[in-house]
């Protein structure tokens, strides 16, 4: 399943992050929410911050009222931008330095770290997501913390990018470890908007190629409102050919049991506790595991067979149009890991079919070879038909086709297969046809296509 239905279960949603782990392209997207539920587990004893205490907390050691600025329809980074505006004023220093000291503030503050017993509960569930990136709006280092050794921060200067094997953690604000790249205020945030700002762009481009998971996040930050946006009209191809999709996990306290999407499109999961999705998560994850398991192994015997066919095998692909047609199945949906196996395989099945026509009058095996090369022909469409098969059927077709017809010498069963199934061809399989045809001049395939209307 590479999209959520229209309106999704919540089993769906779980199990279509978990296959998204195993396809390698799940990102979480992790808010301030998350550090709290990781560091706060005593109730009265909060060590991390939401952004309105942090600035509250950085106000009150620059000497600064905090409940003497406004705060009524103000975003937050407008309220740092007032803290320092009234550092300024009362110091006498600038803006600019007044903005330095706030960062710096923030960076002291926000030196948060998981005790052994946390890191040993939120690496499990971290780790269970497998996540090939994680986006934070977050300046702590609680993260890398859990994901020791597995993890790299990176500041919002930095590209997202990271050695294989390690989750690149990319604070979109800044990290506290480098106040200068701290985006707090309402002057800071002007430069994430500049047009073909890094940032932004690829923050869009990101979501676009990916299954995003938002947890401990509202969705409020402008700049992440606008890559959502962005990421939905960045291009307007929409080949389903990888998992995508938004799913934000919203805490509350009575928690919806089912899932359901914003008027943004965006898939909600309600909780009650970060920790209770995650243990829920886990079993999905698990579940899915086991079938990807089941099926990978029936993909592992499929190519086995396939690269050593036993007599068997060959004979009933050949003579068996519903089992032929479930190897194809499977093939389509699996190219990549079967399509070397079969391309070997097709060879031993056309041989055969040659070596049944080789009697004196025994045209049946043109006919079964010719429906073969039609059955492969129409199990891909054009964009992700395997080249080499491509090629191999379109040979298989010039091959066969000096055979179909109803001349003496001919294979009238052939004949009635082809002017049976010829229109079952879409017209991007002929077209491409008749590029190869051109190409290499398979006159056969010429004179088969001449008779299809264009």
């Amino acid at each position: 399943m590479l999209r959520l239905p229209k309106t999704p279960t919540r089993k769906e949603v779980l199990a279509f992050v978990a296959s998204s782990a195993s396809y390698g392209n799940l990102g979480l997207f992790i808010g301030a929410g998350f550090s709290k539920a990781v560091l706060n587990e005593t109730p009265g004893e909060e060590i991390a911050l939401s952004w309105g205490d942090l600035l509250e907390k950085a106000a009150k050691k620059m000497h600064i009222k905090y409940a003497s600025v406004s705060k009524v329809g103000v975003s937050y980074p407008e309220i740092a931008s007032a803290i320092c505006k009234s550092h300024s004023k009362t110091q006498k220093i600038s803006f600019g330095a007044s903005l330095r000291q706030l960062k710096q503030e923030i960076a002291s503050l926000t030196s948060w770290y998981p005790t052994d017993e946390q890191r040993q509960e939120y690496s499990r569930y971290l780790e269970a997501f497998d996540p090939s990136w994680i986006i934070t709006t977050n300046y702590d280092l609680v993260i890398e913390s859990l994901l020791t050794g597995r993890s790299t921060p990176l500041g919002p200067n930095d590209p997202l990018s990271a050695p294989k094997g390690v989750v690149p953690v990319f604070h979109l604000h800044g990290v506290r470890t480098n106040p200068e790249e701290i985006i707090i205020a309402q002057e800071d945030y002007i430069t994430l908007f500049r047009p073909s700002e890094y940032r932004q762009m690829k923050l869009a481009l990101t979501i676009k190629e990916s299954t995003t998971l938002l947890l401990g996040y509202a969705l409020g930050d402008v700049n992440v409102l606008t890559a959502l946006d962005w990421s939905r009209n960045v291009f307007r191809g929409e080949r389903k050919n990888y998992p995508n999709a938004v799913v934000q996990v919203v805490r509350k306290e009575d928690p919806e049991e089912a899932a359901y999407r914003t008027r943004n499109g965006v898939v909600i999961i309600e909780t009650n506790e970060l920790s209770a999705f995650f243990e829920e998560f886990i079993e999905a994850r698990k579940k899915v595991a086991r079938q990807e398991k089941k099926e990978q192994e029936a993909l592992e015997k499929l190519a086995a067979k396939l690269n050593s066919p036993r007599g068997s095998m060959i004979e009933k692909f050949i003579d068996d149009e519903e089992s032929r047609a479930e190897t194809l199945k499977m093939l389509s949906e699996s190219s990549i890991h079967l399509v070397a196996g079969f391309v070997t395989f097709l060879d031993k099945c056309i041989d055969e079919t040659y070596r049944r026509s080789a009697p004196s009058g025994a045209f049946r095996g043109y006919g079964q070879n010719l429906a073969i090369i039609l059955d492969i022909f129409t199990a891909f469409p054009i964009e992700s038909f395997p080249p080499a098969l491509f090629q191999k059927a379109a040979y298989g077709l010039e091959r066969v086709g000096y055979y179909v017809g109803d001349s003496p010498g001919q294979s009238w069963a052939a004949k009635r297969t082809w002017d049976s199934r010829a229109r079952e061809l879409s017209p991007e399989i002929i077209n491409e046809l008749r590029n190869v045809a051109a190409q290499y001049g398979y006159m056969y395939v010429k004179k088969l296509l001449s008779a299809i209307p264009t």
